[in-house]
């Protein structure tokens, strides 16, 4: 007797990493896309001044700082000591306090970076696994499910960004990074901030979170229509 898709627990353990991998995808994509930090710093404001001019740098080289910055994340062995000539004098770009941060984040990206590839891993493999056992309607039925709660949860989070976005960025910053407050930052000294101020933040969080539903609901719909040809 064929088994029904709950004996299959396994697929919906697939699910949860896809949905994992989409939203690191997602993450990945954005925060490390230096157009969208350029199309950003082209359009946003800091007292008055374009981000550029309010750090006291030319464009040219806070593209070069946001390539360096980018960079050092994805480099546990790289350096954040970098200087450049700002408003007329050549200092040290970062304080201690920032680079502080920083190791932190970038921890946290190296983290993410290993998560993303083992979660698509699984799911590729898995995928391959239903399509060469005739399953991929079972993956599709616990995959169904799986989206229904991860949609519960992004829509809690979704009116929460829109309504209270400081309120989630402070929670964010206390969850993943609950033994220190280096995050706190102040606009008016710490170029590190300067680079991405919160309304950057704001921006950034939101075309993540719309490019993690459209791959979501991309699946969805491939999945669903595959299945529905009934040979798999």
């Amino acid at each position: 007797m064929q088994k029904k898709s709950s004996d299959r627990p396994i697929y919906s353990i697939v699910a949860i990493c896809f949905i994992i991998a989409a939203l690191l995808f997602s993450v990945h994509f954005w925060a490390f896309n230096e157009s969208f930090y350029r199309s950003e710093h082209s359009k946003l404001r800091l007292y008055g001044n374009t981000i550029a001019d309010h750090i006291g740098i030319s464009e040219e080289d806070l593209d070069k700082l946001t390539h360096f910055t980018l960079s050092y994340l994805n480099d546990p062995n790289a350096s954040l000591d970098i200087q450049m000539n700002v408003k007329g004098q050549n200092r040290e770009i970062f304080t201690d306090e920032e680079k502080l941060h920083m190791i932190d984040v970038r921890n946290l990206n190296l983290t993410a970076n290993t998560l993303l590839i083992m979660t698509s891993i699984i799911s590729l493999i898995a995928v391959f696994y239903a399509v060469f056992k005739k399953e991929l309607s079972f993956l599709f039925k616990a995959y169904k499910k799986v989206l229904m709660a991860a949609g519960m949860v992004l829509l809690v989070l979704g009116v929460w960004i829109l309504i209270d976005f400081d309120s989630f960025w402070t929670m964010f910053h206390h969850v993943f990074f609950p033994t220190n407050e280096l995050w706190i930052l102040d606009l008016r000294k710490d170029i590190l901030i300067m680079i991405v101020p919160p309304e950057f933040f704001n921006h950034l969080v939101i075309t993540i979170v719309v490019t993690f539903i459209a791959i979501l609901a991309l699946s969805y719909f491939v999945l669903r229509f595959v299945t529905k040809k009934g040979t798999l």
